[in-house]
């Protein structure tokens, strides 16, 4: 049977290095300068060794990147995601208990910090001039055998891998494996252009396919991190999905161009701008957006106080709205009650009014949409539908092969295109 594609984060549990095979390969003459770039840099690259928590995963060790001469050290949040304890072992082989100044999931940085002073660090380099085919390093502890250099270049940029919603990397083929989280990627001038991060591999060891978070994206959240205790993030209040061929017929938009506005949140500064979902985003400050993913991750970037001007196409034409992003809220913990017999419900999820649907045909244009039983029918092009009649009555007014129609699903909004063909 075929293996299967995983995406894999690249931490080393303890003792693989020891169960290793060693296979001798041949040598080969180095590019002219990496030898001065490697011995200018390795120093700043630190080994990350974590004491784990009970049932959280096994003790092991990646790798981290001295920032600061003062002891200030970045590495990914997954490398210390529920550790007890953590050190750093410098490049001379000194240890230090290390402290946890903060983390960032969404990113998958952390920063910790030890009792040190006058260090090696990088430099950071700007990852928006990277071209793809440019010259990379990558260093780092894989599978615990030490500090190793591996070389190769920067195969695409502006990867998305479907993980979250801050997703950016660089994607390369400079060998990355368990143990080289949080290490460097370097550009041919030994500045830091990226933080090795995960890999796709269907044994978990390097494929060629190595992914790192760019330094710029890095560099931000470090400060915030550092400074703040957290990332600082603006928050807008717009529900995004991306457009098709069959919603923007249903929108009767002559292409997909944009992005649809599913869900607009109460108070929020989209709300407040007013802005109604069933609107269709073009341009933020004049850029139009033609990337779906890049749209999402500069809302993300964007910082509280940030004024923006969003055009967008509404039922009433193409109109501007200017907004002032706020930091985004605190989500409450999702509380949960226990009902007589057995059953249990969240708090956090409000009623939604519209039409449930106890079942929905397999082979019918519902579930060909992506539609499902528990799914609540809430608009029928752009109006509120409450029975059956009221679904029948819009539809029987469109003239498009497609229906837009708003689903509530577990208190989120989002549209679809439904064919009219037997309604």
């Amino acid at each position: 049977m075929q293996a299967a594609w995983i995406l894999t984060l690249t931490m080393a549990a303890a003792g693989f290095a020891a169960a290793a095979r060693i296979h001798p390969l041949a040598s080969t003459k180095t590019t002219d300068g990496v030898a001065d770039v490697v011995e200018r840099t390795v120093p700043s690259v630190v080994r990350v060794l974590i004491d784990a928590k009970a049932a959280r995963r096994a003790a092991g060790e990646a790798s981290g990147i001295v920032i600061s001469p003062d002891g200030y050290i970045l590495t990914n949040h997954h490398v210390i995601d529920g550790a007890s304890a953590i050190k750093v072992q410098l490049h001379d082989e000194r240890e230090f208990p290390a402290n946890l100044v903060a983390s960032d999931p969404p990113t998958d940085l952390a920063v910790l910090k030890i009792g040190a002073s006058a260090l090696p660090h990088l430099e950071f380099g700007d990852s928006r001039r990277l071209r793809v085919g440019d010259a990379v390093l990558a260093i780092g502890n894989p599978f615990g055998i030490g500090v190793t250099v591996t070389a190769g270049i920067v195969s695409a940029r502006g990867r998305s891998l479907g993980a979250g919603q801050f997703e950016d990397y660089i994607q390369t083929d400079a060998a990355i494996n368990p143990g080289n989280s949080g290490g460097p990627l370097l550009n041919r001038d030994g500045e830091l252009i990226g933080i090795n991060t995960a890999i796709l591999s269907p044994s978990g060891a390097s494929n060629g396919i190595g992914f790192a978070v760019p330094s710029n994206l890095a560099r931000a959240a470090m400060s915030d991190l550092i400074v703040h205790g957290r990332v600082l993030r603006g928050y807008l209040g717009l529900g995004l999905q991306p457009l098709n061929a069959s919603l923007a017929e249903a929108l009767g938009l002559d292409s997909a161009s944009g992005a649809l506005i599913a869900d607009v949140a109460p108070a929020s500064p989209a709300a407040l701008a007013g802005i109604e979902k069933g609107s269709v985003l073009r341009s933020i400050d004049g850029v139009e957006i033609r990337s779906f993913d890049r749209l999402r991750l500069f809302i993300a970037s964007a910082k509280p106080g940030a004024k923006l001007t969003l055009r967008a196409l509404t039922p009433a034409g193409e109109q501007d709205f200017a907004v002032t992003l706020i930091e985004k809220p605190h989500q409450p913990a999702e509380t949960q009650e226990q009902l007589p017999g057995g059953a249990v419900v969240s708090a956090a999820v409000a009623p939604a009014s519209g039409i449930l649907l106890l079942a929905v045909d397999p082979n019918g244009q519902f579930a060909a949409a992506g539609i499902k039983a528990g799914d609540v029918i809430a608009c029928v092009n752009r109006t509120a539908v409450a029975s059956v009649a009221d679904m029948r009555r819009e539809i029987g007014k469109s003239d498009r092969n497609n229906v837009l129609i708003e689903v509530n699903r577990a208190g989120s909004a989002y549209f679809v295109a439904v064919e009219r063909t037997g309604f």
